[in-house]
């Protein structure tokens, strides 16, 4: 029986959504995956930089940007048009657009209900289907790595709809495993916690250090379980469990929800 290289990702397709915010955990996913030797396609909105992107990655030249909207069906339609023209297939797919819209229960608004399963949510499900279908085309399975969030699995306070749109992310993708087993597709669920990106960092903890402080310490006020082993997740943190589920060392991993969040969930 032969080891599987669990590393390299040489000579496969990685689409990446969700790529086009420096420090993010998508274009963090990108350049990892560029690094092990995949050819990767990157995928934002129209009003972030994503072909300036695409050329600081690990071997450049090889790689692609691409607009997209997720809410928008043929737009994400169009988006697999495109890295098939450039790279001819799609081997892997890790979806990481998202927002965060901070409201509590009681002000909630349909508008940030809405915008929260539009993106997060809706988002998911039309950039998976679209890949998935492709996948099918190809006849040759495919890895499908959706992140969703720690906050999809306990509750935070003044996270009502991105929580409960993360949550849909996680059931998704249970019911995605299930029906894309038969065609060698596997689909997990990437849960980061509390994770140093601008979302974090400026959103949730408005750029100050104390609120950081405290969403390490944990907070009993705030019904909030700090981090036990001490600091924020960084970036690359989410990426590299990201490109393991994505590679041949976990082709019998699916239907899978997997925490990065240094303790802060147990279950």
């Amino acid at each position: 029986m032969s080891a599987l290289n669990v590393g390299s990702h040489e000579g496969r397709v990685a689409l990446v959504v969700g790529a086009g915010s420096q420090g993010g955990i998508g274009l963090a996913c990108a350049d990892t995956l560029a690094m092990l030797g995949a050819r990767v396609a990157i995928a934002d909105l129209p009003n972030t930089p994503v072909r300036n992107l695409v050329e600081k990655l690990p071997n450049n030249g090889r790689h692609s940007g691409h607009h997209v909207d997720v809410t928008d069906a043929e737009s994400v339609i169009h988006l697999i048009e495109q890295v098939i023209e450039q790279h001819q297939r799609i081997d892997s797919l890790v979806t990481a657009a998202g927002i965060l819209v901070m409201e509590n229960f009681l002000d909630v608004t349909l508008d940030g209900w809405e915008s929260s399963f539009a993106v997060n949510a809706r988002g998911t499900l039309l950039v998976c289907q679209a890949a998935a279908r492709q996948m099918i085309r190809q006849g040759a399975g495919g890895r499908i790595v959706a992140i969703s969030s720690n906050a999809g699995r306990v509750p935070r306070l003044a996270t009502v709809s991105y929580g409960a749109s993360k949550a849909a992310v996680i059931q998704l993708v249970h019911c995605m495993a299930l029906e894309l087993a038969p065609y060698g597709i596997t689909a997990n669920a990437l849960c980061p916690g509390s994770t140093a990106t601008s979302m974090m960092v400026d959103v949730q903890a408005r750029g100050d250090p104390e609120r950081l402080e405290g969403v390490i310490r944990g907070s009993l006020e705030q019904w909030r379980t700090g981090i036990p082993l001490g600091h924020l997740a960084e970036p690359a943190d989410q990426a590299a469990v990201a490109a393991f589920l994505v590679s041949e060392g976990a082709r019998h991993i699916t239907g899978q929800t997997l925490c990065v969040d240094g303790g802060q969930t147990f279950f």
